[in-house]
């Protein structure tokens, strides 16, 4: 199994214990195939309630395969927003850094958000979004 990049939004509903998420992410986690980067990192551990669900979530998360930007991140940051402004698209910022950083390393993107369908226009990026 290849590996998956978990955005915030699938983890998110995976924590509030949405049954589709478990459903998607546990075999994921059971098969050590779950990848995190920087901006879903400083996403999920930031939004804990109090600080140790904040150490704890932070000890998990570094605990899986962490993904890093390739190089060059920010210019190809700033060419992609340009290419999904000029077709009538927008993307947030880290949203971009997390697409790019998954088509980089070839992992598919799990995600809730329907922005990364546009993203996946524009990028060699597999997403799943449920």
């Amino acid at each position: 199994m290849s590996v998956v990049l978990v955005d915030t939004s699938a983890w998110i509903a995976f924590f509030r214990g949405d049954r589709a998420a478990k459903q998607r992410i546990d075999p994921l986690l059971e098969a050590d195939a779950v990848a995190v980067c920087g901006p879903v990192y400083a996403e999920l551990v930031s939004g804990a309630p109090m600080p140790a669900q904040l150490r704890a979530l932070a000890e998990h998360l570094r605990g899986l395969e962490w993904l890093d930007p390739a190089d060059a991140i920010w210019d190809r940051i700033a060419s992609t927003r340009f290419a999904l402004a000029r077709a009538g698209k927008q993307a947030a910022v880290l949203d971009l850094f997390i697409a790019l950083t998954a088509a980089d390393h070839g992992a598919e993107l799990l995600t809730r958000d329907r922005d990364f369908l546009d993203i996946a226009e524009f990028l060699p990026l597999h997403v799943t979004r449920f």
